[in-house]
């Protein structure tokens, strides 16, 4: 356990990762709570260090863009409706903010911007309060009864910012699902589950993946739109072509923005 009030400047760093242990094979998991980035210290084999609650402090060759990548892919939405509602919050373009990962309960909250260089990241879900401590500290709480026990050298109104953003693209995407849900009252439901195991109990649909389903539907949007626009000089387009600006749109999609 370390004292309460760590100051996580490059001293406070160093000293934590002299108390860790090595795992390249890490993850960011339920019970992480912060992912620090580490790339420009030099610490032998540490590309990052995680703070966990369970398995303790844990340092990496895994970056803490490649955690977060990897921790992204296995929501059911990745940056582009976060990246979107920010860009509608503020009615400009989306790249002047520094964009939080929401999907549902998942939120990572960056302590600063990272689409140049890789950033710390804070799991929401396991922060239980912050402080700001001045103009340039942030103090940060991961257990009740308890008070902050690390303290970021971010700006305080900018992580106020971000944090604000987290929860607003959390509510926007909340406000959707009650949208939807109105549509499917309990009744309809039961019925339609009753239904079509009563009479076609063979083709009940197996194995449903939101996250297929929406790549799918992305993967149709494109071959549409790249049909018309072929269509206009009366042309078809190529089947190769059609893959590769799909591939390129997933690929950009993957992107920290």
């Amino acid at each position: 356990m370390h004292e309460s009030n760590l100051f996580l400047d490059e001293a406070g760093i160093r000293k934590i990762y002299h108390e860790a242990f090595q795992d390249d094979q890490a993850l960011i998991t339920s019970t992480t709570t912060m992912v620090i980035d580490t790339h420009k210290l030099g610490l032998p084999n540490c590309q990052a260090i995680l703070l966990d609650k369970k398995r303790g402090t844990i340092f990496t060759k895994r970056s803490t863009n490649m955690l977060v990548k990897k921790f992204i892919s296995w929501q059911n939405f990745n940056f582009v409706l976060s990246t979107f509602i920010i860009g509608e919050l503020y009615h400009d373009h989306s790249h002047r903010h520094i964009v939080p990962f929401v999907s549902g309960n998942q939120i990572l909250l960056p302590t600063r911007g990272y689409v140049h260089s890789p950033a710390s990241w804070i799991v929401q879900a396991n922060l239980v309060d912050y402080c700001c401590l001045g103009q340039n500290k942030v103090g940060l709480q991961f257990s009740k009864h308890h008070g902050p026990e690390y303290i970021i050298p971010e700006n305080s109104h900018q992580f106020t910012t971000i944090y604000a953003n987290a929860l607003i693209i959390a509510e926007v995407q909340i406000r959707m699902i009650e949208q939807l849900i109105a549509d499917f009252p309990h009744r309809f439901i039961k019925d339609i589950h009753n239904k079509i195991r009563e009479l076609f109990p063979q083709q009940v649909p197996q194995d449903i993946n939101f996250h297929k389903i929406t790549e799918s539907f992305i993967d149709k949007i494109i071959e549409d739109v790249l049909q018309y626009s072929s269509s206009l000089i009366d042309e078809e387009p190529d089947e190769k072509y059609i893959l590769q600006v799909k591939n390129a749109v997933k690929e950009r999609q993957k992107r920290l923005r």
